[in-house]
């Protein structure tokens, strides 16, 4: 074989995702763990704040927990944000028990949203979800 019939495949480049959790020890820990698996990590504790992030960058995958804080929950920022990138693949992020991230008549309807992990949950777990989510190869 020589070096004419080799043909180099170009790199590609880390998506961007954006994590929008309320509690930032939960935020930097599933961003860090991310960060480790070669992935672009944004970061939000509000759904104001990841307007502000979305509005200025493209994000490719919205981690996103369905109990913020502020007036609007998760499930109603992660409409309002994968209207402005319809592209976005998203991941729900509730508590275990917590009702307003239970879908059904109760909670939110969660609709086509993306796929739900509950909490508690280890973050390997996001980085296996996002993974998938977007068709990315393991790190080396």
């Amino acid at each position: 074989m020589n070096a004419g019939s080799v043909t180099a495949l170009p790199r590609r480049t880390p998506p961007a995702i954006l994590v929008v959790e309320g509690d930032a020890r939960i935020r930097c820990l599933v961003s860090d763990e991310l960060r480790g698996s070669g992935f672009k990590v944004l970061e939000a504790g509000s759904a104001e704040e990841a307007l502000t992030v979305l509005d200025a960058v493209r994000i490719e995958l919205l981690f996103v927990a369905l109990d913020l804080p502020g007036s609007d929950n998760g499930a109603e920022t992660a409409r309002l944000l994968g209207a402005r990138q319809t592209a976005m693949r998203i991941i729900l992020a509730s508590a275990e028990g917590d009702r307003s991230g239970t879908p059904g008549p109760d909670g939110p309807d969660l609709g086509d949203l993306g796929p739900l992990i509950r909490k508690p949950y280890h973050a390997s777990q996001v980085v296996g979800l996002v993974m998938r989510s977007l068709n990315w190869p393991d790190p080396p």
